[in-house]
């Protein structure tokens, strides 16, 4: 879509702080679609501000854009028609001093409260303007520097944050103190000025997550400075998040370092890592027997569960699991997952559409976490959200002692459990976990850990014994599948394409996981890990 056509939220910087900042929306999980509510009748100047957008002449669209800001001055779509009349001056202009002068013009005409956030648009304008090549490098590089001074002493402006607050607030000003951050770079790389850019993207990463565009910037700042090895692998972070310019760059720079074909392979590696590392664990000082219980609803053919596969991988390989146990339920969403079955169908019942809005949803302890779906890059953040939540849990004391110890002979899984206490009113569940499984589905993610693949509800008591058959359990999967299909429409069935059935067992990678749970509180008393081990 073209920026022209946009109509820009007057949310401040809500596509930048989408992934840190708002939990569990369309922009960060796939969800079945839902009937639109009733909408008022929006007021005049909408449709004639929509009118206008649809005006292809320059001219002739801000001319038209200009007569509804003077007529409506409160409008509440005054920050799109500012946004769009910044965007329309700065693709009609032909050189830049035009550029810059209509530029100015129209930020000196827009509200206070957008004025960081217009100085930023016109920053990206001008850098990405089709004729930035012919442009006088020196003084595009004064007009961004120009540009920045203006906009950093609005981050004191009380009313651009007032909608933020606390943990919030910082957070919106630390990513709105980078967003000239990238276009500055550019300016500067323009430029031959290739170690005052790095100076700026490592003040940059101190204080905003990597997105693809600062490890292009990173790639296109390491060749400036003859750095060809560490310039390709900021492109291979960007081509593995999907974006096809670096792809296209770490293809080149590939080519002239290895002089080798094996480019698609070492991308297939780099995609299949951990894009962060997270931090080394550090046990409580005072442990109460806690162990917490995560778990993770996803889908292989889910975008954004990008983010939460790699942030729960790296909490389930960094905390013992003395600590933390991680289940990962497969859904349907938005097309087959082959690793569904129906005791990850039971768990989404159990927590009701209400809380299961679509994937990923990661519940901690039987209590919902914010903020972990995304794009690959958005995995550290992911990671960072759901830790501070099991941190808070584990700090608690645990109500019950649970211990287990299963065994496998054949195709059946023995789980012994012992329980301190008999909790009235608790399910006491036990579930068969596959450690890794690997399979390539539309949103990339290559290797699944700690797939679900069977549930049993026992009663409360202070011991009890459950066997999971193998082969039953693959049956019923196999059976939840097909009557998913038959359930799903032809559509789906063409989008989804029906890759093969996972619903085969690894006999030789299982785990179970023991917990219990209060009925109506869902609350989470303790839970336990244990490894399965053939019985001699």
């Amino acid at each position: 879509m073209k920026l022209s056509s946009i109509t820009p939220s007057r949310a401040l910087f809500g596509l930048c702080l989408s992934f840190s900042l708002i939990a569990q929306t369309a922009s960060t999980s796939q969800q079945a679609p839902e009937q639109a509510p009733r909408q008022q009748t929006p007021p005049p100047e909408q449709d004639e501000y929509k009118a206008a957008l649809r005006i292809a002449d320059f001219p002739e669209r801000i001319k038209e854009l200009k007569r509804i800001k003077a007529a409506y001055p409160d409008s509440s779509v005054s920050y799109g028609i500012d946004y769009n009349l910044l965007d329309s001056v700065s693709k009609s202009a032909d050189d830049f001093g035009t550029l810059l002068t209509a530029q100015k013009d129209v930020i000196a005409a827009s509200k206070q409260r957008d004025r960081f956030l217009m100085i930023a648009n016109a920053v990206s304008m001008m850098i990405n303007h089709r004729k930035i090549a012919e442009f006088p490098k020196p003084d595009v590089l004064k007009a961004v520097q120009d540009y920045r001074a203006e906009a950093m002493p609005l981050l004191d402006d009380p009313e651009i944050f007032s909608r933020y607050t606390g943990e919030l607030r910082e957070t919106a000003l630390n990513t709105s103190r980078t967003m000239l951050e990238l276009p500055l770079t550019k300016a500067l790389l323009m430029n031959g000025k290739g170690q005052e850019s790095l100076n700026v993207l490592e003040t940059y990463r101190k204080t905003a997550p990597p997105s693809a565009n600062y490890y292009i910037a990173l790639g296109e700042t390491y060749q400036e400075l003859k750095r060809d090895k560490d310039a390709l692998d900021a492109f291979f972070e960007a081509a593995v998040a999907g974006n096809g310019s670096a792809l296209a760059a770490a293809r080149a720079l590939y080519a002239k370092i290895n002089n080798s074909a094996n480019f698609d392979n070492e991308l297939e590696l780099r995609k299949a890592r951990h894009p962060f590392q997270p931090p080394p664990f550090k046990a409580p000082e005072k442990w109460g027997g806690k162990t917490v219980l995560a778990e993770v609803f996803t889908g292989s053919e889910c975008g954004p569960c990008v983010a939460a596969s790699f942030a729960f991988d790296a909490l389930e390989e960094s905390y013992p699991t003395k600590y933390l146990a991680v289940l990962k339920y497969h859904l349907p969403v938005p097309n087959y997952d082959p690793m569904m079955n129906p005791a990850t169908k039971k768990r989404q019942d159990y927590y009701g559409r209400d809380i299961i809005k679509g994937t990923p949803t990661a519940i901690i302890d039987g209590v919902i976490s914010p903020g972990v779906g995304g794009d690959r890059l958005a995995s550290s953040a992911s990671f960072g959200t759901a830790k501070k939540e099991i941190d808070t849990a584990m700090a608690a004391t645990a109500d019950i002692t649970v211990k287990a110890s299963a065994s496998i002979t054949g195709d059946n899984v023995k789980v012994d459990c012992v329980f301190s206490k008999v909790i009235e009113g608790a399910d006491y569940n036990v579930v068969l976990v596959q450690t890794k499984e690997d399979f390539k589905g539309g949103n990339g993610i290559v290797r699944h850990n700690m797939v679900v693949r069977d549930i049993k509800t026992v009663a409360p008591s202070d011991k009890a014994s459950v066997t999971f058959n193998i082969v039953e359990s693959e049956k019923a999967a196999d059976a939840h599948i097909a009557e998913w299909g038959n359930r799903a429409s032809e559509r789906s069935k063409q989008l989804s394409k029906w890759p093969a059935k996972h619903n085969k067992i690894d006999r030789a990678n299982l785990k179970a996981v023991v917990f219990v749970q209060n009925k109506d509180t869902r609350q989470i008393y303790n839970a336990f890990v244990a490894d399965v081990t053939a019985k001699r």
